[in-house]
């Protein structure tokens, strides 16, 4: 699909996958998250999609997967906070040292390459397969698991020099 061609597509489907990602989620910022990410899915498989049609219906499917992740995500993250909140007290001193050590790795997460975040997030957020991520990608398997294992070695030269 040349690029014209998927702008023009893009523009089209937006305001019914708003309306797709809106029946999943309750929050209009939410979905339009969704759309974002569902849009940025098409765009790197945008070799791969033939005409319109193919288009929307692969819109369609990505964007519910993407809302229903979302959800997921949400639903889990309420449930850490739940036990967190249920569990024994840590002393002052080791709820800073969890602060600080979520802190480092938020920057050193923001240190890596956007494409080694992105593959970190297909990966370890959105729990994609590395089939999953090639196709996406438009790569092969062994080619998503060396890059996905540098961005790691990356993450953690990152770490290690932050504590340094």
């Amino acid at each position: 699909m040349e690029i014209h061609e998927f702008i023009q597509g893009a523009e089209r489907l937006r305001n019914d996958l708003l309306g797709q990602a809106g029946h999943y989620l309750a929050d209009a910022d939410d979905a339009e998250d969704a759309v974002q990410e569902t849009l940025l899915r098409l765009w790197m498989a945008r070799e791969r999609i033939a005409t319109p049609d193919k288009m929307r219906n692969m819109a369609s499917v990505v964007c519910r997967n993407v809302a229903l992740n979302m959800l997921r995500d949400a639903t889990l993250r309420c449930a850490v906070d739940e036990a967190q909140a249920t569990s024994l007290q840590a002393s002052p001193h080791e709820e800073l040292e969890a602060r600080e050590t979520g802190l480092q790795l938020r920057r050193s997460i923001r240190a890596l390459s956007p494409k080694q975040r992105a593959l970190m997030r297909m990966r370890n957020v959105e729990n994609l397969s590395y089939a999953d991520i090639a196709k996406l990608m438009g790569t092969t398997e062994s080619s998503v698991r060396g890059m996905i294992c540098k961005a790691r070695m990356e993450l953690l030269k990152q770490m290690k020099g932050a504590v340094e």
